[in-house]
């Protein structure tokens, strides 16, 4: 952020209320070191809080730009590609400014994700990775879960094939630690847990990662990270398209289309995917495997309005998805398997839009306001109950308010979020049998200071959370009777506080210190409070900590990035069936657990034609003891590592483009992890699921200016492995598209 006039406080509401400055326009190009123009860049205008402008250059490299008068910060986006930042003043005519990018193994980035108004990547000390377009097109990546399998610290596990159930564990966490956002709305139900497996990205034009708690800034769910899908909006008038087919029956086909309108800024598309699944022979049983198919739609579309003082944004989306259920039919270890089964099925269908508003009093000084819905309703057909599906379904409605404000040197953030949430399953009854609902409501409170001058970037936020519970009838099951619970307010209060310190070099070598510290929270979730008899469950927390240096080479050719981190988990939610001295409920907040380890990146860019890129983490898990007793929940010890956490993982990219032609190399590696019986889970016994290796490889050529076609194979080596115990992950495949794209 640059640096502004400090205000005296006398003064401050009668500047925030004068008549702001006349507007202006800026254009210009951008071009790389060799002179050629830089197409589809992100251009970004910058003031004292934050971007007041964004576009994206066109065909030629060119932009253009309107913005109230006023002293800026002109910063360009290109994968691949790196430029210092410019300081623009507009005064009432138009202004030139062109930027030349020179080659760099990671681009500076403007993400929103890092803090309560967007930040640069070097101006802040968060852990944080983005996942830009180029990269996504160049892997021929079909969905977002696919591309979070490069963000280090970040557990990817699916339970088979496509659309089977995929968790995010971030840094050894929890399943249900990690909030997803797609523009600011909230995707996760209620308490946090998340399928990822149905996230298209044919839309996005990045994916942002956020290691760490991150509550100070979201409040709940944000216990071990943030992945926010950020769609593509504006720029010069473009569309596309892409059809492709391959192995195990599967096709996808989507449309896009994004463009500028005068003031308007607007996108969207349509994406269709279907797959037959895994048909061959199950190696627990011998049987010929069916029901593993899978079906996704998606819509999406986006508009904005950019004025001088204004900018409005709206999002809608829309996914439809089915997929048969066949169970386990891998590693069978207690040899309990009863055969696939043919008729369970999952169906989704989700929604989710918002809208936001952004008004400019200053330069220095704005108002923001946003509102979002987001709804899942489901189906669930059992082989238990095949004639009568169970419904289940998950609603939030959002709303958050702020002021940012440069004040005495420090960019400041102050404002408020109101949250309500109901969540329905035909498993919470009532007294009689009926079904009733989960409700909740969370009110926070939040402030940031964001402090910028030379070397040294400081981040420091706190946040008030008062999470209510509604009251909630009880019931009279056999087995699990709950007796009623009367409403009930958790209060939670979350720091955070981030810096960076540039200790050596300047643009070509150079040495960056980094570190964070916060606390998160999760409340519990609608499952966890209607079959416990304990009306006092708290929200789960965390207390992190990581420290980091990061140093670029040969003008930034080469980064290499190291960092180390800490999480203490408190106050988990366990099942203990009232055992004496450790508690009289069924389940309570007693259980705790311990996860620390290295990641490490390395980027090297040494021309524009070749990439490579890779990452390791080791990782140390431990599940510590109970409150008030020195054991852990049975049938786990003390010092056990947590399920499904590698002390290895491992991944490396080599991207490739000559002329018209391009094409990848990925290898993942993880080591062995300790998993539960597929079937009768840990009270059946603890098991080794064993590590693997696998290899991707693609390519593509451009045969016209327009038309590409394109050939990928995934699981090249063929290689038999299980993410989730007892559940094999698809073997060989290939797949060959052709995409088209228009624009200007």
């Amino acid at each position: 952020m640059i640096r502004t006039r400090t205000l005296p406080l006398a003064g401050l509401l009668l500047a925030l209320l004068s008549t702001p400055a006349s507007a202006a326009r800026l254009s210009g190009t951008v071009t790389s070191g060799d002179g050629r123009p830089v197409p589809d860049a992100r251009v970004v205008l910058e003031g004292p809080v934050g971007p007041v402008a964004t576009t994206r250059t066109d065909r030629t490299g060119a932009y253009l730009l309107d913005a109230p008068d006023g002293d800026y910060v002109l910063r360009v986006v290109a994968d691949g590609f790196n430029a210092p930042s410019q300081q623009v003043q507009l005064a009432g005519q138009d202004a030139t400014a062109d930027l030349r990018l020179e080659v760099a193994a990671l681009a500076e980035s403007v993400v929103v994700t890092a803090g309560l108004t967007p930040v640069t990547r070097s101006g802040t000390g968060a852990s944080l990775t983005v996942l830009d377009q180029t990269e996504l097109r160049t892997r021929q990546l079909e969905s977002s879960v696919d591309a979070l399998r490069s963000v280090p610290g970040l557990g990817v596990l699916r339970s088979g094939g496509r659309g089977a159930v995929t968790s995010l564990f971030p840094r050894g966490g929890e399943s249900d630690f990690t909030l997803v956002l797609v523009d600011g709305i909230r995707l996760n139900d209620m308490g946090g847990s998340f399928d990822a497996a149905h996230l298209p990205l044919f839309d996005l034009d990045r994916i942002e990662v956020v290691r760490g708690p991150q509550s100070a800034l979201y409040g709940t769910d944000a216990v071990g990270g943030v992945v926010q899908l950020v769609t593509r909006r504006g720029g010069p008038l473009s569309a596309g398209g892409l059809f492709e087919a391959g192995s195990f029956g599967t096709w996808r086909a989507n449309g896009t289309a994004n463009g500028t309108t005068g003031r308007l800024r607007w996108g969207g598309g349509l994406e269709r995917l279907a797959s037959d699944g895994f048909t061959g022979t199950a190696p627990g049983t011998g049987e010929t495997v069916s029901n593993d198919d899978y079906t996704r739609t998606d819509a999406t579309a986006s508009l904005g309005y950019q004025g001088d003082r204004l900018l409005l944004t709206g999002l809608f989306r829309a996914g439809d998805n089915t997929r048969g259920v066949p169970g386990p039919y891998g590693s069978d270890p207690n040899d309990t398997y009863t055969g696939v089964d043919r008729v369970s099925r999952n169906d989704n269908q989700t929604l989710a839009a918002g809208a936001s508003a952004t008004w400019r009093l200053r330069p220095a000084a704005q108002i923001r306001g946003a509102f979002s819905f987001a709804d899942r309703d489901s189906t669930y057909l059992s082989i238990y109950t095949p004639d009568t599906p169970t419904a289940s379904g998950n609603r939030l409605y959002s709303g958050r308010s702020s002021l940012d404000l440069a004040w005495l040197g420090v960019a400041w953030t102050m404002g408020g979020e109101y949250m309500w949430e109901r969540a329905e399953s035909a498993f919470f009854t009532g007294l009689q049998g009926q079904e009733i609902p989960v409700e909740r409501t969370q009110v926070g409170a939040f402030g940031e200071g964001r402090f910028e001058r030379g070397r040294l970037a400081l981040q420091a936020g706190l946040r008030y959370e008062s999470v209510t519970r509604e009251a909630l009838e009880g019931n009279r099951a056999v087995f699990n009777p709950r007796p009623p619970f009367p409403s009930s307010t958790t209060s939670v209060l979350n720091p955070r506080v981030s810096v960076s310190y540039r200790l050596l070099g300047g643009d070509s070598t150079w040495l960056r210190l980094r570190g964070n510290f916060g606390t998160g929270m999760r409340a519990p979730s609608a499952f966890e409070i209607a079959f416990t008899d304990n009306p006092g469950l708290k929200p789960e927390r965390t207390r992190s900590l990581d420290g980091g240096v990061e140093t670029g080479w040969f003008g930034g050719r080469l980064v290499v990035d190291a960092t180390y981190f800490r999480n203490d988990y408190d106050d988990l939610i366990v099942t203990v069936a009232r055992v004496p001295g450790t508690s009289t409920y069924r389940s309570d907040n007693i259980s705790n657990a311990l996860a620390q380890g290295i990641e490490g990146t390395v980027a090297f860019r040494p021309s524009t034609f070749l990439t490579v890129r890779g990452g390791l983490v080791a990782l140390q898990t431990e599940i510590l003891p109970n409150d008030g007793r020195p054991v852990a929940p049975a049938p786990f010890k003390v010092g056990d590592p947590l399920l499904r956490r590698p002390e290895l993982a491992g991944f490396a990219d080599v991207l490739f483009t000559a002329g018209r032609a391009g094409g990848f190399v990925r290898i993942d590696s993880r080591g062995d992890t300790q998993d539960i019986d597929p079937s009768f889970g840990a009270t059946a016994g603890i098991f080794t699921n064993p590590g693997y290796v696998t290899v991707d490889a693609g390519a593509s050529f451009r045969v016209l200016e327009r038309l590409e076609v394109f050939g990928r194979a995934l699981n090249l080596l063929d290689t038999d492995y299980e993410e989730i115990f007892g559940f094999p992950a698809l073997g060989r495949s290939v797949m060959v598209g052709v995409r088209v794209a228009t624009g200007r």
